[in-house]
């Protein structure tokens, strides 16, 4: 019994220091890395054994301690030890009781995809099989405002996608990305994954909720990197496209206007040597591009830069392949 409450607690505290690591935004991955480390260790070096004293010596931390912990000076840095505690144990409880699971860029099960990644996430918090992206994935993305057309064709390619035993990533977002969630789910070998941008307790959009339960009842999965409990905002919805953008070798935009969503993630996967493609529907109909957005950031300019547009499931596989 000893063992094991012992393993239980050191278990406790090394998620604690996770959480605690991940909370302090202005760290960059590797000092992240190394703030978890220290957070582990009493000042003499030997792993804690309690939550007691883990938590005495990090509260008596500062943002000066921080800095002189990574080496690096944050003047700008808003930090205090003892609000952020409070936040990742309520982070900590709702995963305890929502049976939420987590994985760290430290850890083996980690998604290897997101390790070649310029900016990976140190933390990543799920429902479901996080087994499903050892497959072969395509991120199928695209507008809210999407046409019957275009919804259908990201319905089709999806199922034949997980037909063929791909799993379909998306954002469950409304219009192609919904609709490319539903594709997979009507295949005989469901596998899709929806990354949120907001804490994995907290469904975005609300109204896509029983979708959600149904990727999971599938064997599908529900991933976000944000501490439980964290609303969406504006900036996280581009910070969460950069995850569906690299978690896949290739990304199909399936309707975009210029300087919308889909086409940012779509400049996210060409920075990590991701290859794209646009499904012909996207062309069918002229979409004004938003307000002050660029001419290069529009469907057109990528296809003339060298991105392949396919029909299908069949020619994207040809195309994928051969050409």
């Amino acid at each position: 019994m000893e063992i094991t409450t012992k393993t239980q607690t050191s278990q406790y505290i090394e998620l604690l220091a996770r959480l605690i690591a991940l909370d302090a935004s202005f760290l960059t991955l590797r000092e992240k890395i190394i703030f978890h480390k220290f957070l582990l260790t009493d000042d003499e070096g030997n792993p804690f054994e309690d939550e007691k004293s883990f938590t005495e010596r990090f509260l008596s931390l500062t943002i000066t301690s921080i800095s002189l912990v990574v080496k690096r000076v944050f003047p700008r840095a808003n930090w205090n030890s003892s609000d952020s505690l409070k936040k990742v144990r309520i982070s900590q409880k709702i995963m305890e009781v929502q049976n939420i699971k987590s994985t760290c860029y430290l850890d083996s099960d980690f998604p290897a995809m997101l390790r070649e990644m310029k900016d990976p996430p140190f933390m990543l918090f799920y429902r479901g099989n996080l087994e499903i992206l050892n497959r072969r994935c395509v991120s199928v993305v695209g507008t809210r405002r999407a046409f019957p057309e275009t919804l259908k064709a990201a319905t089709d390619f999806s199922k034949a996608a997980c037909d063929d035993g791909f799993c379909v990533i998306s954002g469950l977002a409304f219009g192609i990305d919904a609709a490319s969630h539903k594709g997979a789910l009507l295949s005989q070998t469901p596998a899709t994954c929806a990354v949120l941008p907001s804490g994995i307790d907290i469904i975005t959009p609300h109204s896509h909720t029983r979708l959600a339960v149904k990727i999971l009842e599938s064997g599908g999965l529900i991933m976000s990197e944000y501490l439980p409990g964290t609303p969406s905002v504006q900036f996280r919805y581009v910070q969460r496209n950069r995850i569906v953008a690299a978690l896949s070798s290739c990304t199909l935009v399936v309707q975009a206007q210029s300087g919308s969503g889909a086409m940012i993630t779509a400049d996210f996967a060409l920075g990590y040597n991701r290859e794209v493609f646009f499904h012909k529907e996207c062309f069918t109909r002229e979409v004004p591009g938003k307000i002050g957005s660029s001419e290069a950031s529009s469907p057109k300019t990528f296809v003339s830069d060298g991105a392949k547009v396919i029909s299908d499931w069949a020619d994207f596989k040809r195309k994928l392949y051969v050409e």
